[in-house]
């Protein structure tokens, strides 16, 4: 019985992955799933203007998932997703109000944010996999996946929209993005201290 194991003596571990998840499910649901609708209707860009600068952003995020993966093999991963964390925390804001004011480019903008996302989303698997000892790894892997995007990325996009009717504020699916940087900074700070099933504990 992996899955009561796994709740048993890891339920800890689990709470930690999905915070360290956090980031990038909430990334995930807003760049892919709610963006579109969000230039084109809400802040009223031209269809083609919104497929194109997402369609880049979305080449700069892959790019961006490649590069932190090889970069991963140097730093140490937990680094790597503290500063994506650190960054989306600094600059969602500017991100959106930049998309909304319509002061930058918006394929500058989406790009950008591509690669700040790329370095949660190039940096999460292999904390996720230290978490747990090989016997449960795979239960624990997918709880914390499924709970995750469960909970931030299929949420988000309602969350957003509510957010913008209740505030009158484009910019507000910001604060999404800012608190799952919060629960993946936090999850950085705590999986060394309940992981080293696959990085040890160094």
């Amino acid at each position: 019985q992996p899955f009561r194991e796994l709740l048993r003596t890891h339920a800890v571990q689990v709470v930690v992955g999905c915070a360290l998840l956090a980031a990038t499910a909430c990334f995930t649901g807003l760049f892919f799933s709610h963006l579109p609708a969000y230039l084109t209707t809400v802040l009223r860009y031209d269809p083609r203007d919104a497929i194109q600068a997402q369609t880049i952003g979305v080449m700069a995020h892959a790019t961006g998932i490649l590069v932190v993966g090889w970069i991963g093999d140097r730093v140490a991963p937990r680094y790597l997703l503290r500063a994506g964390a650190l960054l989306l925390l600094a600059f969602s804001y500017s991100f959106y109000r930049g998309l909304e004011t319509r002061a930058i480019s918006p394929t500058l903008i989406l790009v950008l944010a591509g690669a700040c996302g790329g370095l949660t989303n190039g940096s999460f698997a292999v904390l996720l996999t230290d978490l747990f000892p090989t016997r449960i790894r795979f239960s624990g892997v997918a709880l914390v996946f499924n709970v995750s995007f469960t909970i931030f990325s299929g949420m988000s996009p309602l969350l957003a929209t509510t957010l913008i009717r209740q505030t009158g504020a484009p910019s507000a699916p910001a604060i999404l993005i800012a608190g799952g940087a919060l629960l993946a900074l936090a999850g950085s700070l705590a999986a060394p201290r309940y992981g080293g099933n696959v990085l040890g504990r160094a």
